[in-house]
């Protein structure tokens, strides 16, 4: 019986910073086999004042082993044609599609080596006039309109402070791909290749906001910290720092205004129903902000959850790690993992899934530069080309 999910699984990492890389540290995560094959010049997030030690490279690398190739040579190319045809799943992340082809490892190529080879290429901008242009987190918000729904409410626009937010939505459009290329293979016996690209998953986070454009006719602006439709679903400043409220429907409000001693809200025919809510947003967030600076956070939070509002603290100190870390629910459901690697401690977050009868892991911290090279090269001898 597996003790993982995808167990027996082998995944080849040719990615780049993070879309790519962490789509197969998830698959890792998962049981995976994945091995990390980086050119000779090492990943991106390798690079730098902090060569090796990157907290990006460390934390977007764990559970896979590492292997060094410089695919313009034939050598080297020959051992990624025999990973590739022992591998069940290519990841890679390059500017353009026709980077592997003009390296020899094209899908005309590799299919036909693998037939049951699952390819997922994610490249900046596919195809079209912008084929083959870098791209980072910055260009794809403004190119997706991110740039347009982000800043205060009657500010300039702004970029999503996270920087690397849509790398990440990329990563999980990439892993939910391959899980169900996985699972049609297994009915159909044959791989595929799939297409993605920063620029589409950039798209897809704001989904929700497309949504608003089709149902109202108006398009959405910057609002903050605020939410489109749900008023109040903020931060509001206090005495001594802030506090988030939601009111997600008119249950909520008639706690809210219970606990705020304010009947007169309550009765306001202008913020009776959720809809009136958000047509009078001018007139109600206004009262509201003037209510919550009058009192600290502490008073809010302590108050609010003795009537059942939805609130929230955004705290100063401690760090939000160390907060984590002294959470008795976070700590209960194990939500955070310890673990050594080559840099030193580290702590992150727990591979979120739990099934039945198997669970996700950590299986080992992030690779030091060719750290598995032979014990990998060694696994190919025997493999000849075309043998499969």
């Amino acid at each position: 019986m597996k003790e993982h999910p995808l167990e027996g699984i082998r995944v080849l990492d040719l990615g780049m910073a993070a879309v790519g890389p962490i789509a197969a540290q998830y698959l890792g995560m998962l049981g995976a086999d994945v091995i990390k094959v980086e050119q000779p010049t090492g990943d991106l997030l390798r690079r730098g004042d902090l060569v090796s030690r990157s907290y990006g490279f460390t934390g977007n690398n764990h559970s896979k082993r590492g292997i060094t190739l410089d695919l313009k040579n034939d050598d080297d190319r020959q051992t990624a044609l025999k990973l590739v045809e022992t591998a069940d799943v290519l990841i890679e992340n390059f500017r353009s599609p026709e980077i592997l082809e003009r390296l020899g490892l094209g899908w005309d190529v590799i299919s036909e080596l693998n037939p049951r080879l699952i390819y997922l290429q994610s490249s900046a901008y596919g195809w079209g006039p912008m084929s083959g242009h870098p791209s980072n987190d910055w260009t794809s918000q403004a190119f997706a309109g991110a740039t347009s729904v982000s800043g205060q409410l009657g500010g300039a626009y702004e970029f999503v402070r996270n920087t690397s937010s849509l790398d990440w939505t990329g990563a999980y459009v990439n892993l939910q791909a391959i899980l169900i290329a996985l699972y049609v293979r297994e009915r159909s016996g044959r791989g595929r290749r799939i297409q993605n690209s920063q620029l589409m998953s950039s798209m897809f986070t704001g989904i929700t906001r497309l949504a608003e454009v089709f149902a109202t006719g108006v398009a959405p602006k910057p609002m903050g910290m605020a939410r489109s439709n749900i008023v109040p679903d903020q931060a509001f400043a206090t005495a001594d720092g802030y506090v988030t409220v939601s009111v997600p429907h008119n249950g909520f409000w008639t706690k809210l205004c219970a606990a705020l001693g304010r009947d007169d809200l309550r009765d306001d025919p202008r913020f009776r129903t959720a809809w009136l809510r958000v047509t009078n947003r001018e007139a109600l967030v206004p009262l509201l902000e003037s209510i919550f600076a009058t009192k600290p956070t502490s008073h809010w939070v302590d108050l609010l959850r003795q009537h059942d509002v939805p609130v929230g603290e955004l705290q100063k100190e401690p760090t939000l790690g160390a907060s984590m870390l002294a959470d008795p629910q976070i700590m209960a459901e194990e939500l955070v993992t310890h673990y050594d690697t080559h840099w030193g401690p580290l702590v992150t977050s727990t591979p979120q899934w739990k099934f039945d009868k198997t669970e996700g892991r950590i299986t080992r911290p992030a690779p030091r530069f060719g750290e598995h090279q032979e014990e990998i090269v060694a696994e190919l001898t025997g493999v000849t080309l075309g043998s499969g």
